[in-house]
């Protein structure tokens, strides 16, 4: 056959197949499994340029060198022609006009910014460029203002000073796209801090070394730098531009993207459904064209070309509806990115349609490569398919599956355990689904027509049946977890929230004003608060083995590593604090407790010996016990505690935490009035903002769980379609052998019934699964299993099959019994 008249016969069919509904299924499986790839696609792909083109300004320089400590003078002399300056950070309190606020202080040197722009709003006016306040001045954001009631000429106190607010700080440029800077900032001149009296022991400040110059200079000086590092310093560059930005941003873009991939597994679970239907629906019509004179190949490029072209409508349409969609969830996050991104480049879209195109010829080509090859008289005789074809089918759709995960991951491992975990499921359920089977055959056969004949037609298709229970308890599972899993999650993390918890925590209590702060609140009609010692050291080694931050892969070990710990000491551990390993020390010997958490992520066990540096003193003492601390009570408790015989003689600041109610808002500004170095913390507001912050992002995100439902519909839909054939054939029968009407359609329903609270069975027991391992794994929340789901689920299970698969089901029903067994064969 000639290649123009095999493309005229290629689209005639197609076009008659998309009219007669034989293309609907997999074009609705692959629109929804692009969509949801390329809406995250396109979302990644703007936030990755934004942060390339931002890098410097990100940093406003070109290198940082990041410290606990004042490290200017240790670096004057190896800067060269490098222009530098320097600024200091840290949380403090601020008060004006009878209230307090927690604000973010900035100490700012001239010459900042070295790269971007301030800007600044005085008298109306806005300025941008290298500006920072004059001395006895400060700049305060709006949110300052507005929480304080103040404007531009007024005072303020910091600290032991007075200043003058001398505008609003509208924008500084290594503040931007800072997605956890909800508390509202200040900004001060680098000579006005001393004065303040903020910085002192325990006080948590980092102090930033800015450098900027020609590239060749710049890298010459990061090379020589990275070599002379001291504890507790590190480098910024553009490539690690605000690396907890990146680091949010990478774990938002991992949870859409393995959201995205509950669509697509759902989505693939579609097409295999859909690719079987198509061969088993063609195999006649092959033969036909076969007996005509239609060799192999015709055939063969026939369909891949109604594919190709099948794949090419889906994944446009799919890409046009993943970038709607990503453009509604960067409304959501625009107040949280504070600026507008880039246009995404053309990657998403190649990526949309290579998913297409991917899982279906995945699944397709297999099936289509043993129909070209069937002979003849074995179609026409209506053979069964090949297994091996089948297998092969799933076999390839499976490992193109994996390859999509692994893609969207960006971790092989990961990508594995989600692939295991899904096949696990399905190998899983399709054993109970067998067993179900074989139980409810033994079953006695009394009952109505439609529940006996239907549980038969499912027991006697027992490979299909198990086929499309598997594909529906999928989609099923999928349904509760984000419409009924996630809230009572949700709901257990409230109720493991005490009512009464603390919700301010006051730190920096110097020793003589122990009692003072204590008596304050005593009269304010509060409890007396429970003090704790504090002191600041760095983690040097463990059992001699120095602690650096490359030996260990995980993040979170990493910054561990890096950062100073908060010790304390006391003669016995808090009630909230359990010994889960080892005994508790002798309050006169030397000896640390190490919560388990922080000890399984730096590999500590029990027996292990710790050295700390204190402030140029070095203690060391063994691990005697590892600790489960309940933080959900909101008590101050620590990581490390030691013996009150290493710590008790050495220069410390208190924390303490209280519940203080709404109604006696006004003693935190009694407090900070009269010990002005306290700075306290108000964790009720932090966890409402971060509250809503994450709600904002829940919002956002709704658009990709959107697709992870439809796919969950579109399965729900396939699987009951799947079969169509085959109940067609079994209404025809029933009805030439004398069944009415009435009885056929209690047959039709008592199948999808039985199908659908089977599957919906096994969705249950999967939810139930599913959830209790977050719990424990992921939230350490205590596991609740909700029992309800073993009866919501059989009875949506039920419901939504039987609305699903009526239709085609009234339709069979109404078809007279001749058309049917001469269309079917």
């Amino acid at each position: 056959m000639p290649g123009f008249e095999r493309m005229r016969l290629a689209l005639r069919m197609m076009r008659r197949e998309l009219r007669a509904g034989e293309l609907t299924v997999l074009l609705a499986a692959l629109l929804v499994a692009v969509a949801a790839m390329s809406s995250v696609g396109f979302f990644t792909n703007r936030v990755d340029r934004a942060l390339h083109l931002q890098a410097s300004q990100l940093l406003a320089a070109d290198v940082v060198i990041n410290s606990d400590q004042d490290n200017l003078a240790r670096w004057q002399g190896q800067l060269g022609g490098l222009r530098h300056t320097q600024t200091l950070t840290f949380p403090s309190m601020t008060l004006a006009n009878g209230q307090s606020q927690l604000a973010t202080f900035k100490a700012v040197s001239p010459g900042y910014p070295l790269r971007g722009e301030v800007t600044v709003s005085q008298h109306g006016q806005t300025r941008s460029g290298q500006l920072i306040p004059a001395p006895g001045t400060v700049w305060a954001d709006a949110r300052l203002l507005n929480k304080l009631k103040l404007r531009e000429g007024d005072w303020l106190e910091v600290g032991a000073s007075r200043l003058q607010v001398a505008g609003v700080l509208v924008r500084e440029p290594d503040a931007a796209m800072d997605i956890y800077n909800f508390i509202p900032r200040l900004m001060l001149h680098a000579q006005d801090v001393a004065a303040t009296g903020l910085i002192q022991t325990g006080s948590r400040a980092r102090w930033r070394l800015l450098l900027a110059g020609a590239p060749a200079e710049v890298e010459a000086f990061r090379q020589q730098a990275s070599a002379q590092l001291a504890r507790g310093e590190r480098i910024e560059n553009v490539e690690e531009a605000r690396p907890e930005i990146r680091t949010a941003l990478e774990r938002a873009k991992r949870v859409l993207g393995l959201t995205a991939l509950l669509a697509v597994a759902l989505s693939a679970v579609a097409v295999a459904l859909a690719c079987r239907r198509y061969v088993n629906r063609h195999r006649q019509a092959v033969a036909v064209m076969r007996c005509l004179g239609a060799s192999q190949g015709d055939m063969l490029w026939l369909h891949l070309s109604q594919f190709f072209a099948l794949a090419l409508l889906a994944g446009l349409a799919g890409c046009a509806l993943g970038w709607l969609t990503q453009e509604l969830v960067l409304a959501q996050l625009a107040s949280l990115l504070g600026q507008s991104l880039p246009p995404a480049g053309w990657q998403p879209w190649a990526q949309g349609l290579a998913v297409g195109a991917t899982l279906l010829f995945g699944f397709a080509v297999p099936p289509l490569l043993a129909l070209r090859r069937a002979p003849t008289l074995a179609v026409l005789r209506d053979a069964p398919p090949d297994d091996a074809a089948a297998r092969g089918s799933y076999l390839l759709g499976g490992a193109t599956l994996l390859a999509l995960m692994g893609w969207q991951a960006g971790e092989w491992p990961l990508a594995l355990a989600v692939a295991l975990g899904f096949a696990g499921f399905a190998a899983l359920a399709a054993l109970l689904a067998w067993m179900l089977l074989a139980l409810l055959r033994r079953l006695p056969g009394s009952g109505q027509v439609g529940w006996r004949y239907g549980l038969a037609n499912l027991a006697r298709r027992r490979a299909l049946s198990i086929t499309q229970m598997v594909a529906l308890a999928s989609g099923l599972m999928a349904l509760l977890i984000l419409t009924v899993v996630h809230g009572d999650l949700l709901a257990a993390w409230q109720r493991n929230v005490p009512a009464d918890a603390p919700n301010r925590f006051v730190i920096n209590i110097q020793p003589p004003q122990r009692e003072p702060v204590r008596e304050l609140l005593r009269s304010q009609g509060l409890p007396a608060p429970e003090l704790a010692p504090m002191v600041r050291a760095r983690l040097l080694s463990i059992n001699d083995r120095q602690v650096r931050p490359e030996q260990y892969p995980d993040e979170r070990a990493q910054r561990l590593a890096e950062r100073e710990f908060n010790l304390s000491w006391a003669e016995q551990l808090p009630a909230d604090n359990r010994i889960s390993a080892g005994a508790a020390w002798e309050p006169s010997k030397p000896g640390f407790s190490v919560e388990e958490g922080i000890a399984d992520t730096l590999g500590i066990r029990v027996g292990d010996v710790l050295r700390f540096d204190l402030a140029g003193n070095e203690l060391h003492a063994p691990v005697t016990s590892l600790r489960k601390v309940q933080w959900d009570t909101f008590k101050v408790n620590f990581f490390v505690y030691a013996s009150p015989a290493m710590l008790a003689n050495q220069p410390a600041s208190y924390i303490t935490s209280f519940h203080l109610p709404p109604t006696q808002a006004a003693v935190v500004d009694l407090l900070v009035a009269k010990f002005p170095n306290l700075t306290v913390l108000d964790v009720g507001l932090i966890l409402a903002e971060v509250r809503n912050m994450v709600g904002r992002l829940v919002e956002a995100m709704r658009g990709v769980f959107g697709f992870s439902l439809l796919a969950g519909l579109v399965v729900l839909w396939t699987a009951t379609v799947s079969t169509q054939d085959e109940r067609a054939r079994d209404v025809a029968l029933l009805r030439t052998l004398g069944a009415s009407r009435r009885q056929v359609v209690g047959v039709v329903l008592g199948e999808l019934l039985w199908l659908g609270g089977l599957a919906g069975l096994l969705a249950a027991l999967g939810a139930l699964a599913l959830s209790a391992i977050v719990s424990a794994r992921l939230l350490n929340l205590p596991v609740e299993a909700n029992p309800w789901l073993l009866l919501w689920g059989p009875l949506a299970g039920a419901v939504a099959v039987t609305l699903a698969g009526w239709p085609t089901g009234r339709q069979i029903v109404r078809t007279p019994p001749l058309d049917t067994l001469r269309r079917l064969g």
